[in-house]
């Protein structure tokens, strides 16, 4: 081969390597688009209905839940443990009667609502003495029905119009109905029965005046 030709196939050998790049080479990895993901969705929570008086632990089911979702009854949620992408514990904080939406929000702000989905439902306590009039000093008895009992839930002895005193009192247990016995007050007077919720003094029934003579 001669001198020429070889330049010559060197020359033919380049321009068709030119020609096939051309624009066309491979080229790196498309970059990827930004990641979204679909907004939560929730269908259902349990239980679904909450206290006007006492916060709930509700558990809310659905799909798409991420870590650090917020949750929203009407007012936003208590002590909010997402377990999974389908299941989310809470605790609903008490509110006004009436029903509210259920509304998951994943952190990137995509929501998932139920609409009407929990009802609040005011509480009735109720506290029947075994009598309404007693000697002081006698025995005597007080019946109670809660429709949520703790633990902590008391019921006490007040004179009628004043406020905490240390006279008698007793722990339901949790139990939502019992009744307790006691020894009347040595003093003359108008005393009720109250039922204090959790460990408080706040008091969410009470019974009608007993007379202590």
């Amino acid at each position: 081969m001669t001198t020429s030709t070889y330049r010559r196939l060197l020359m033919l050998a380049f321009a068709i390597g030119l020609s096939a790049c051309n624009g066309r080479s491979p080229s790196g990895p498309t970059p990827a688009g930004p990641v979204t993901s679909s907004p939560p969705s929730v269908t259902a929570i349990w239980p679904p209905t909450g206290s006007t008086l006492r916060p709930t632990s509700v558990q809310i089911t659905g799909s798409g839940f991420l870590a650090g979702a917020t949750v929203t009854i009407d007012v936003m949620a208590m002590r909010v443990t997402v377990v999974n992408s389908t299941l989310i514990i809470a605790v609903a904080p008490a509110r006004a009667a009436g029903t509210a939406d259920v509304v998951v929000t994943n952190p990137g702000g995509s929501a998932g609502t139920l609409i009407g989905a929990f009802t609040y439902y005011p509480d009735t306590f109720t506290l029947t003495p075994s009598t309404d009039h007693v000697n002081a000093g006698d025995e005597m008895s007080v019946s109670w029905i809660a429709p949520a009992a703790h633990a902590g839930d008391w019921i006490a002895l007040f004179r009628v119009g004043r406020n905490y005193e240390d006279g008698w009192y007793a722990l339901t247990n949790g139990e939502t109905s019992g009744t307790r016995t006691l020894v009347a007050p040595t003093v003359p007077g108008e005393y009720e029965f109250r039922y204090l919720v959790g460990e408080s003094f706040l008091d969410v029934g009470r019974s009608t005046p007993v007379t202590v003579r």
